[in-house]
């Protein structure tokens, strides 16, 4: 190989080395500018309802405000409540604050929204929301953030279609019968358990008939196949409630229940 071939070989290495170091530099940047965007706008999503203890900085709902409902239950969707105006409604004799989801997280206002229904001396219960998490980690992220000492009612089980999608009827029921047992081994008693009257109809009937159920159900008192019938009937998803600055779910006591129908 002649000198001149040598140095235009050396030359084309060069070049290519150059190109190949400005690409993985351009690509890099890329992800860098992608990824803090995508952190960007989920911090952005997630902080104000999360973590924000003044927002709603105004009242989101508009109207009158809801009747005929015994219940409420809240999360950190609702952020901050004016408990001295929602402890005035007489109406309201229990309030379910969400706890936990899947196998890791913690609701971030739950111990808030715990004290301050406690302290308005209205009986205060816990949720779970079930994911497609394995059910034994599920029931251990709920238990180690449950007291039972600090809670009135049986804690609820909420299944439905934004936690289980792409699961099968079999492994619905797979899980949520594993956490259940396990819930039940610790605690000696069963859960409540909380779906839209089609999803019991479609995952869950007649398999979990003996447990409590609190159906979900707007425009209509749930049906369900068979012998059970609901126990609680979340009849609406956006309720107007006096110190609730966000929509929040309305809940009725089934036919001859009354509220220490549900305590531990």
């Amino acid at each position: 190989m002649t000198k001149k071939r040598k140095r235009r070989r050396r030359k084309s290495k060069k070049v290519w080395s150059l190109r190949h170091v400005a690409a993985v530099a351009i690509v890099g940047m890329v992800f860098l500018v992608v990824g803090y965007e995508v952190y960007r706008f989920v911090s952005n999503r997630e902080k104000p309802d999360s973590y924000d203890e003044k927002w709603p900085y105004h009242d989101l709902t508009s109207g009158e405000y809801a009747g005929g409902y015994d219940g409420i239950d809240i999360s950190r969707h609702q952020g901050k409540i004016r408990w001295q105006e929602l402890r005035k409604v007489k109406r309201l004799k229990f309030v379910y604050v969400k706890i936990t989801e899947g196998a890791a997280t913690k609701d971030p206002w739950f111990e808030r929204n715990v004290d301050s229904v406690r302290a308005s001396g209205i009986l205060v219960g816990a949720y779970h929301f079930m994911t497609k998490s394995p059910a034994a980690l599920q029931f251990e992220n709920f238990r180690a953030n449950y007291d039972i000492d600090r809670q009135d009612l049986l804690p609820v089980v909420d299944v439905e279609d934004d936690g289980t999608k792409g699961w099968s009827r079999e492994e619905i029921q797979s899980c949520l019968k594993t956490f259940c047992t396990l819930f039940s081994n610790y605690y000696g008693r069963t859960p409540i358990i909380y779906c839209s009257e089609s999803y019991y109809k479609d995952y869950l009937s007649p398999d979990f008939d003996n447990y409590l159920l609190w159906i979900a159900s707007y425009g209509h008192e749930p049906t369900l196949p068979g012998s059970p019938h609901y126990d609680i009937w979340q009849k609406s998803r956006r309720g107007r409630v006096p110190g609730v600055w966000n929509w929040v779910d309305l809940n009725k006591m089934g036919a001859g229940h009354v509220v220490e129908d549900f305590k531990w």
